[in-house]
């Protein structure tokens, strides 16, 4: 399958500052694509040139092989946008302004209001809300119509910055869950500084840092990446001189940390090994120091854990 999204050595510069650096990457069609970065790599140019909003200095951004890099070749209907502030104008309705720009969007005049219709369902606004002037929508409400209006006229491409920025807990739990209703439908590309966010929400992370991609994968693959050991945390029944010649027997196999409870012999033990060394640890632990196991868990490397050493360790 082809992608939906080709972007080959994107470049751009203001002044003598090049803000993206020959930047490539592509998405998949119905892939849900977080990009990241901190403040000032190239992240929100990059988002700007995606949604239609800035030209490329030099650079190929293909959405379902069209070249979008240009205005002089863009067809601003195949993307949606909502952008981090979420701009509504207060007075208008919230049904009157997504009909407005459902038609800007060239969905076809019979079928706006049943388009329409179909979105505010989609994103679970309420008729009795349809009616209400936008000013006085919470928050959280604003929201879904700023994600109703990027999904209008059913674009190749969602673009969402920031998109759960000034929500409180509850809201955002709602917002997460509209987002997941969504995936498989349409594509997205979410940027957020909310890391555990866009963690449960996206499938793939592409890391930008200095106008350069650092990082580009899924999370189990950035995991091995970054971290070249896994930790994992066993309790086992075993003597306690046993712990003394396993670490004799087998040092490849770190033992960092050792928790003895006396009274049931019980061990607690803390793991340091490389992603190659796991089906080894398992035959150690099971067949040579025939340790009773009672559980096993990894410690998970989170996204902002990956973000922090992709960023630094390029910088």
């Amino acid at each position: 399958m082809k992608p939906l999204v080709v972007v080959q050595n994107l470049v751009k510069q203001y002044g003598r500052f090049k803000a993206l650096n020959e930047v490539s990457f592509e998405i998949a069609t119905g892939e849900v694509v977080g990009l990241l970065g901190p403040n000032g790599a190239g992240k929100s140019t990059t988002l700007k040139i995606l949604s239609g909003l800035l030209d490329a200095n030099s650079g190929i951004v293909k959405i379902k092989n069209e070249n979008i890099a240009y205005t002089s070749c863009r067809r601003q209907c195949s993307i949606g946008v909502m952008l981090e502030n979420n701009p509504l104008p207060s007075h208008l309705k919230v049904g009157e302004y997504l009909r407005f720009r459902a038609a800007i969007k060239g969905v076809d005049s019979k079928n706006v209001r049943i388009h329409t219709e179909k979105i505010m369902r989609q994103v679970d606004i309420q008729r009795d809300l349809r009616h209400q002037e936008m000013g006085s929508l919470s928050k959280g409400m604003q929201q879904r119509v700023g994600l109703a209006e990027a999904i209008l006229g059913d674009p190749d491409l969602v673009i969402l910055d920031e998109p759960t920025i000034g929500l409180d807990p509850n809201q955002i739990i709602k917002f997460r869950k509209l987002i997941a209703s969504q995936k498989g439908k349409r594509t997205f590309v979410i940027s957020s500084h909310i890391l555990s966010e866009i963690e449960s929400l996206c499938d793939r992370f592409i890391i930008i840092n200095n106008g350069a991609i650092v990082a580009n994968g899924m999370i189990h693959e950035l995991r091995q990446r970054f971290f070249k050991e896994r930790i994992l945390l066993a309790c086992v029944e075993c003597e306690p001189m046993a712990i003394d010649e396993f670490k004799t027997m087998h040092p490849e196999i770190k033992i960092r940390d050792v928790f003895i409870d006396l009274k049931t012999n019980r061990h607690q033990l803390i793991f340091t090994l490389s992603h190659e060394n796991i089906e080894h640890f398992w035959k150690t632990i099971v067949n040579e120091a025939h340790w009773k196991l009672l559980n096993l868990t990894e410690k998970s490397t989170t996204l902002e854990e990956i973000f922090i050493q992709a960023t630094v360790s390029c910088t």
